[in-house]
């Protein structure tokens, strides 16, 4: 098994690649229905007796609020966001009694309609971005490509630093990859988070056909009344997973340090 070369190749900038679902064209339907909820919200606040200034000019603030939101590519964001500012103005006018509670339900079909519009915006104009798609490794001999999702997003770089390995594995800015993925050549390694353990690694010399194997724990029984061995710590698993994914970014192999067994997840 080859070792670490002493000089590590220059990383590219991260390549923002095309989202894995583009953003759907709301239907007909929900078209149909914001626009009804808008009215019907705001018909129902001027029955309610609110002061007509003060409802309109909420709901316009409410409605660019959620239009933007609406065009956000993070669109987990997209819905949160609106729902929480409703929220948030929703306490202190119910609060205030009526007849300005009124106003709640101008707000919730302002928000709606918003979104619908952010969203419908966001389509379109994914729709007129050209298709970027990740690097053939194959394309790229001798390289190094990583690969990382964050729910629909994912991002590139070739030839990643330790810093760049360590800080996707960890997570940027708190936001922890859905999959990492490190190609050279044929071989290709995976850091995944399945649930049943905190970090899954696998490793193979050749992704299409295989086999794959993966970092476990050797189970050891502990001795007479010795304690039960605790598990390795997520701090453990984290520097062990970005030593294996430095190792493989710089020769295509396995880390020789770790416990590699025949993985039941391929």
């Amino acid at each position: 098994m080859s070792t670490d070369r002493t000089a590590a190749p220059t990383e590219t900038k991260p390549r923002r690649l095309s989202p894995t679902k583009p953003v759907a064209m709301p239907s007909s339907t929900r078209v149909v229905l914001a626009c009804a909820g808008f009215v019907l919200g705001l018909a129902a606040t001027l029955f309610g007796g609110a002061h007509i200034g003060l409802a309109i000019s909420l709901s316009l603030v409410v409605l660019v609020a959620s239009t933007l939101m609406g065009r956000l590519r993070d669109r987990v964001r997209s819905t949160i966001t609106p729902i929480t500012l409703t929220a948030v103005a929703s306490v202190s006018l119910v609060s205030s009694g009526t007849p300005s509670s009124w106003i709640v339900f101008t707000l919730m079909g302002s928000a709606f309609l918003g979104h619908t519009i952010g969203t419908a915006s966001r389509a379109r104009q994914e729709a007129r971005e050209a298709i970027i798609l990740p690097t053939d490794p194959a394309s790229v001999p001798g390289r190094t490509v990583l690969l990382w999702r964050m729910g629909r997003e994912q991002f590139e770089v070739l030839d990643p630093s330790e810093k760049r390995l360590r800080t996707v594995i960890k997570g940027p800015k708190g936001n922890i990859p859905t999959s990492i993925e490190l190609r050279r050549s044929t071989a290709g390694l995976d850091i995944l988070r399945p649930g049943d353990v905190p970090i899954a690694v696998l490793h193979a010399m050749d992704v299409d056909t295989g086999p794959w194997y993966e970092i476990v724990d050797p189970i050891v029984a502990p001795g007479p009344g010795q304690p039960i061995p605790a598990n390795p710590s997520t701090a453990v698993l984290l520097d062990r997973t970005t030593e294996a994914a430095v190792h493989f970014s710089r020769t295509g192999e396995p880390s020789p340090s770790a416990p590699w067994a025949l993985s039941t997840r391929r």
